[in-house]
């Protein structure tokens, strides 16, 4: 662990991650995304069909904890940026440790709700329980996540080892995704005589739930543990103020920087897409193309695969050829893939008996979609150089939160857009429907895909730092007078 003013020390600058960290940092991120992505996964169908909440009840309480969950993830940042470095195990770790706790409980609770409570009285307090359950869920879950991603920017100084870090973070973070939904499937919601259909079986729900929270707590202890002692510790200057002031100062101060402004506008559209693959994706393979589950879990898992795997050559790339062009090489490569399926829907007809014709695309889409996710989190961390450089004091919490709450309403604007488009070309999933229909349908994929990235390109061709500015910036950050030391 090592202690530094607002700047860095000339030894780090250069200094590689022994691998243990970047590891250890990596599968942090599982101790967020398995909980969130089974939320994600199973939420809706659990309320609805095992518990009897009604679907808009349901709707309203993830709605009400998504804007929730957002609006917070600033004011976590903040608070950890300011947080004492005497608390245990450091400003971030202190939450990463405090989250997991709470994250992994109220996991385990909200899979547990005894379904026999209805009618009356009893559906009132299921809902008040499960909704508050729910606000605590994503309350503990910015309290882990934010302080988190601020860590990654303060794991190295180095340029090229800021790539590593984030590529590790998302290699974990699309296994977080597959873990519900294929294991989750596979080892939990098999049939049996009184639940031939396993996801009606509430027993399972119990037992996923646990299963996820002990991961919870697992990856949170390896990521503290590993991460403690190789943290680069930065110290802000102290400044009295009032913390709502602060807050909304360091925002627009974030805000205000025309590189953060530009990268998290063009990781807001990146993710926007995944948003909308999330929403629909499902939609466009079941019916416009007509493939079995069996086919969709393949074209969906070697995408997610070829994310994963793509991560070294995405750090390679960026390291050589530098950040900015890694990432527009991506966006052209998801810009072009887009276009081409565009083409597969309109063949879909015969794509329904040549399925495996779809998979080259699912490829290139997932190695692309590697380092679109990946490179700007990396890309973020230099821009908090350049504004230290500005403003005399580091931000790690308030640009991530900020990041985060960005990324937390693309992902809501994609489902509510997504929504009202369905509704535009009248599908019914109850009914069978005109072709022109399921063409409509298949569109709205490629179509969503175009302009989100299109609109990204143009942001990452304005971002303007280099490894040769990210290095002017820190050298000299490195000069100003050292500071009072506090624990990051």
């Amino acid at each position: 662990m090592k202690k530094h003013h607002c700047g860095q020390a000339a030894s780090d600058v250069t200094k590689k991650i022994p691998f243990g960290v970047k590891l250890g940092y990596g599968i942090g991120t599982l101790g967020y995304a398995v909980p969130f992505q089974l939320l994600s996964s199973f939420f809706l169908f659990y309320c609805t069909a095992v518990l009897g909440i009604s679907g808009a009840a349901a709707g309203a309480m993830m709605s009400a904890s998504t804007i929730w969950d957002a609006v917070t993830d600033p004011g976590m940042g903040y608070i950890s940026d300011h947080t004492s470095r005497k608390i245990l195990f450091g400003r971030r770790l202190f939450y990463i440790f405090i989250g997991a706790i709470g994250f992994a409980l109220v996991n385990f609770l909200i899979w547990r709700v005894d379904p026999q409570l209805r009618g009356g009285e009893a559906d009132t307090v299921k809902v008040v329980w499960v909704a508050a359950l729910l606000m605590l869920f994503k309350t503990f879950s910015t309290v882990y996540t934010t302080p988190y991603l601020a860590l990654g920017a303060e794991l190295s100084s180095d340029y090229n080892e800021r790539n590593a870090v984030q590529s590790y973070r998302t290699a974990f973070f699309f296994l977080g995704f597959l873990f519900p939904s294929v294991l989750g499937m596979a080892l939990f919601f098999r049939p049996t005589g009184a639940y031939p259909n396993g996801q009606l079986n509430p027993a399972a729900y119990a037992a996923l739930g646990l299963t996820v929270s002990i991961l919870t707590l697992v990856c949170a202890g390896v990521c503290l543990a590993l991460t403690y002692r190789h943290r680069l510790i930065y110290t802000p200057p102290k400044v009295k103020r009032n913390p709502v002031i602060g807050l909304f100062r360091e925002i627009a101060e974030a805000m205000k920087l025309s590189d953060f402004r530009n990268i998290s506008l063009a990781l807001l559209f990146i993710n926007s897409a995944m948003g909308i693959v999330s929403a629909v994706g499902v939609h466009v393979f079941t019916y416009t193309f007509g493939f079995t589950n069996s086919q969709i879990a393949l074209v969906f898992g070697v995408l997610f695969v070829t994310a994963l795997i793509a991560q070294p050559a995405w750090v390679l790339f960026a390291n050589r050829y530098d950040k900015r062009r890694a990432l527009i090489a991506c966006l052209w490569i998801n810009i072009a893939v887009s276009v081409l399926f565009v083409v597969c829907v309109f063949a879909s007809a015969w794509i329904a008996d040549h399925y495996l014709t779809v998979m080259p695309l699912a490829v290139l889409i997932g190695f692309s979609m590697g380092g679109s996710i990946a490179l700007p989190y990396s890309m973020i961390s230099d821009t908090i150089d350049k504004d230290a450089y500005e403003s005399g004091s580091r931000k790690e919490g308030v640009f991530y939160g900020c990041a985060t709450f960005l990324y937390k309403i693309s992902q809501s604007l994609a489902v509510f857009f997504v929504g009202a488009l369905l509704d535009v070309i009248k599908f019914d999933s109850s009914i069978v429907q005109e072709p022109s229909v399921y063409l409509k349908l298949g569109l709205i994929l490629p179509a969503g895909f175009l302009i989100c990235f299109t609109v990204a390109l143009i942001f990452a061709y304005r971002y303007t730092l280099t490894r040769e500015k990210v290095t002017e910036y820190q050298k000299a950050l490195q000069q100003r007078p050292e500071q009072d030391s506090a624990s990051g």
